[in-house]
């Protein structure tokens, strides 16, 4: 390997450019992950809040 220190300066600056895309492609998938977490607990949460309603309508009703 060469010592001139022009080259590794531009490997050292490469490979740091390429941990930081690949640590911006993990956290980009986890905050999709949790995105859709969110989306479901909020489906989920309008559900169950339904689900009691009509089983208060119908304890009301009968």
């Amino acid at each position: 390997m060469s010592d001139d220190p022009d080259i590794a300066r531009n490997v050292r600056r490469t490979v740091g450019i390429a941990a930081l895309k690949r640590i911006r492609r993990i956290v980009d998938a986890d905050n999709e992950l949790e995105a859709g977490k969110q989306r479901w607990a909020r489906r989920m949460g309008i559900g169950f809040a339904l689900a009691a309603a009509l089983v208060l309508a119908w304890m009301l009703i009968r």
